[in-house]
Order: C-alpha cells, then sequence, then structure tokens
C-alpha cells in the first residue's frame, strides 16, 4: 500500500514534466527576434552526454567507485548493526545503548542537509573523502566509547558520516556518468555496495566470536573507511565521451 502514492507522483525524468533538469544559462538572456535562431540552433549546442555501461567499465571511476562503495557500506553496515551490542559489551545499560541506535538514525537526516549544502561547492570526490574520513574517526571513537555521553557523541558523528555517504554516492555515479544509462551503471554498482552491507555486520560476528570484543572488527572498520577515503580522492571525473547526435557548426 505504501508504494502505491510515489507510484502515482512520480515522473521518470524532469522532461516527461515539461521541464530541464540544467536549463542553459543564456536562456532567458535571449533578445525576442534571436528567439527562432535560438530554437533552431538549441538542440545541436545542448546535447546531454552520457556513458554506456561499456563505456564506463573503462573508466578508472568506476572501480574506485565501486570500491569505496564497498568499503564504506560494509563500516556502514557493521557498525550499525553492531554498535548497540557493543555499548552493551562495554557496560551501558540496555536502554541507553539502545538509544545511540536512535540518535545515530536521526544523525543521518542533518548529515544529509549538511552535505547537499556543500555538493555543488565542492566537488563530489573530497566529500566522499570528508565523509569517509569522518566515518573512520567515529569508528575509532566508538571502539573508546564506554559512557552515554562518549557513546551517543561516537553515534551522532558515525550518523552524520553515513548520511553524507548514502548521499554524496548518488551524486558521483549521476555527475561523472550522465542520466541516459545511469540505471544500469549503478545497478552493475550497487553488487559491490551489498556486497560490503552483507559483509560487515557478519565478519564484525565472526570477530566478536573469536575475541570476545568488538574492539578489531572496529579497529578494521577504522581502516577500511580511512582507505575508502584515500582510495576516492584519485576518482576523477571521466572525460565524457563524444555525443553521437552533436552537430558540429559550419
Amino acid at each position: 500500500i505504501g508504494v502505491i502514492p510515489p507510484i502515482l507522483f512520480m515522473a521518470r525524468r524532469p522532461e516527461d514534466l515539461g521541464l530541464e533538469p540544467d536549463p542553459a544559462p543564456n536562456d532567458s538572456l535571449a533578445e525576442p527576434n534571436d528567439s527562432v535562431e535560438a530554437n533552431v540552433e538549441a538542440p545541436a549546442s545542448t546535447v546531454e552526454s552520457s556513458f554506456t555501461v561499456r563505456q564506463a567499465f573503462h573508466t578508472r571511476a568506476f572501480w574506485l567507485l565501486a570500491a569505496f562503495s564497498a568499503a564504506g557500506f560494509m563500516v556502514q553496515a557493521g557498525v550499525s548493526l553492531h554498535q548497540v551490542p557493543h555499548y552493551i559489551n562495554q557496560g551501558l545499560p540496555g536502554p541507553s545503548a539502545a538509544l545511540t541506535a536512535s540518535i545515530f538514525a536521526f544523525a543521518q537526516i542533518f548529515g544529509s542537509i549538511f552535505w547537499a549544502a556543500l555538493g555543488r561547492r565542492v566537488q563530489v570526490r573530497f566529500l566522499l573523502a570528508a565523509a569517509a574520513f569522518v566515518v573512520a574517526a567515529a569508528a575509532l571513537a566508538t571502539s573508546a566509547s564506554a559512557t552515554l555521553p562518549t557513546a551517543l557523541t561516537s553515534a551522532a558523528a558515525v550518523g552524520v558520516g553515513v548520511g553524507g555517504l548514502h548521499l554524496l554516492v548518488r551524486l558521483a555515479w549521476a555527475d561523472y556518468y550522465g542520466r541516459e544509462h545511469l540505471g544500469a551503471i549503478r545497478g552493475f554498482a550497487m553488487s559491490a555496495q551489498i556486497g560490503g552491507q552483507a559483509l560487515g555486520p557478519v565478519m564484525s560476528g565472526f570477530m566478536f566470536d573469536a575475541t570476545g570484543s568488538y574492539q578489531l572488527p572496529l579497529m578494521v572498520f577504522t581502516a577500511a573507511a580511512s582507505l575508502a577515503g584515500l582510495l576516492v580522492l584519485f576518482a576523477t571525473p571521466p572525460k565524457y565521451p563524444v555525443a553521437r547526435t552533436a552537430v558540429s557548426r559550419v
């Protein structure tokens, strides 16, 4: 039932509503007597370039973003699922430990707003790296937290960083590879992200069973998030392929 309202109001793309995602900056400045000429030349000058799946596979950024997604969301799933048992193991009462999960969830909302405000001012790879480093620092702080104030602070930091991961990864794929084949490209990349999310909690559980503590998995998560942040700095935007429908002027 909950799916029905979004289906009724969802549009596939802005063009379906007669809109443009990024109108040409000079459209509103065109002189009235130049409107006919502008309408003729617009299709040739505003063609949107997009990568196909095959073209995306041949770019370095695709594999770096996929690796970043795998590592980053491995940490996200591992920390978020095991943070409450970790704090109970650290001596916090059950209700206090459970409160960290709520703080983590609400912090993602504020994190999304914060990173979104920076999304068009700073290159997305730098923001991805910053979000990963926040998650790494938060995982490290989580390992050392044994009181309610430090636990809540660590949970909030994890939430802010994870909120950035969710938002910025989507922004990076769209910015780097265009809209036309974005679903197919992200479909392949999602296998890495989902694989990381599946691995994180299981790996953390095995390590806890082996050591009786969450210190080791949290150290591993700190290292994984730090490495992801470093790797994504090398994910420079790929060069767009030449648009097939572009028309050269004589």
